[in-house]
């Protein structure tokens, strides 16, 4: 017992270790992308504190995890101080996600709209001029040195659909249609979310961000159908593809929004992957073509009942199959009485394609003039090769 007492005399008797009230501990550490930062201090007491300490720079970082605890201990004068430990893990802020994205399209293209008059009807004849824009692929990468074929990236592809739409339009406006139908028939787009995977999950090789290949494609796809409605009252339709499927209906939104007071404009709000149109004595369907192709004909008289009856000339223009060679696959095939037409594409194969040997593909876009009492007045290709 006298040892303990002498022991806690000597031990009461040393100085106490007061900590400076200006003293901080603070380290910072870098794993990779991830920033860490600790702190013992007593004037660092907050997370908010810390990363002003150590001037983090919280644009291009968001916080991966934290801590923050305090203790007391003795000043050494009989009464207490307080310190705090801080803890903070830093990682790079993701991109926008596709809510973002096309939420700051939305908002572009309502600040966009253009309300010009609707132009004057010429003498036409009542032609139907249909558009089709299929399998454009924005985003999409291909490098020649490993498909054979040729590149395609967001510029090329810009570039090709812009030509090839405008040599389609330049043609209708020749032979003055009464009305004209764009027809978005999906995979516009390569990917469908910020990872570049397909809506069913599937990895691919991609140009670009998502925010770039919205940009560059949608502002390309949208001017389509203002030089459309520059020279004939125009309806745009839009129909998913399975690349493209929550984005495709995004796009829809999009040109809803951009031509919502447009009276030379209207824009289909169905959500379905099977639309249709009449003109005349006209029934055209209208899908991406994944699903139920050997059923079209069948199913059109089923959906479209009174129209069936109505038409002389019952078509479909599908998508998809880029006009590559499979064991029934053909450009244009009857099934059940009605016409099914594949539309080419303008883009050409990937690695992927181009090893599985999917090549040989038509590169084009075409426009079919329909008369009103029924039937194919003439057809154009463009950008073929």
């Amino acid at each position: 017992m006298a040892a303990k007492g002498l022991k806690a005399a000597i031990i009461s008797s040393l100085p106490a270790e007061t900590p400076s009230a200006d003293s901080e501990q603070v380290t910072q550490r870098q794993d990779g992308d991830t920033l860490e930062a600790k702190s013992t201090s007593r004037r660092i007491k907050t997370v908010e504190d810390l990363l002003r300490h150590v001037g983090a720079d919280m644009t291009a970082y968001e916080v991966a995890s934290s801590e923050a605890t305090k203790w007391e201990c003795g000043d050494g004068n009989g009464g207490s101080i307080e310190l705090h430990r801080v803890f903070v893990r830093l990682k790079p802020k993701a991109g926008p996600g596709v809510r973002e994205c096309v939420e700051a399209m939305i908002k572009a293209a309502a600040k966009g709209l253009r309300r010009k008059a609707v132009p004057k009807p010429a003498k036409r004849d009542g032609l139907w001029q249909v558009v089709v824009v299929a399998d454009a692929h924005f985003g999409k990468y291909a490098w020649r040195g490993t498909t054979g074929a040729e590149d395609y990236d967001l510029y090329i592809a810009e570039t090709v659909v812009r030509q090839a739409a405008g040599e389609l339009l330049a043609v209708g406006d020749s032979m003055k249609p009464a009305r004209r139908t764009i027809a978005f028939l999906g995979d516009l787009l390569h990917y469908d979310n910020p990872k570049g995977q397909t809506t069913s999950g599937t990895q691919l090789e991609r140009d670009g961000r998502l925010q770039k290949m919205l940009e560059i494609g949608w502002d390309c796809l949208l001017e389509i159908v203002e030089r459309s409605a520059s020279t004939a009252p125009t309806d745009v339709l839009v129909v998913n593809g399975n690349h493209d499927e929550t984005l495709s209906w995004a796009f829809q939104r999009v040109l809803m929004e951009r031509f919502r007071n447009d009276g030379r404009v209207t824009v289909s709000g169905a959500f379905t992957g099977r639309q249709y149109a009449t003109h005349g004595k006209n029934l055209i369907g209208f899908c991406h073509g994944h699903k139920a192709k050997r059923k079209l004909g069948q199913i059109m008289a089923l959906e479209q009942p009174r129209h069936w009856s109505n038409a002389v000339c019952r078509e479909w223009h599908t998508g998809h199959y880029h006009s590559q060679a499979a064991e029934w696959q053909r450009p244009i095939e009857t099934i059940d009485g009605v016409i099914v037409r594949t539309a080419p594409a303008l883009c050409p194969p990937d690695d992927w394609h181009a090893e599985n040997g999917f090549v040989g593909s038509r590169r084009a876009m075409e426009t079919f003039l329909y008369r009103p009492e029924g039937g194919l007045v003439s057809m154009h290709v463009a950008g073929g090769d």
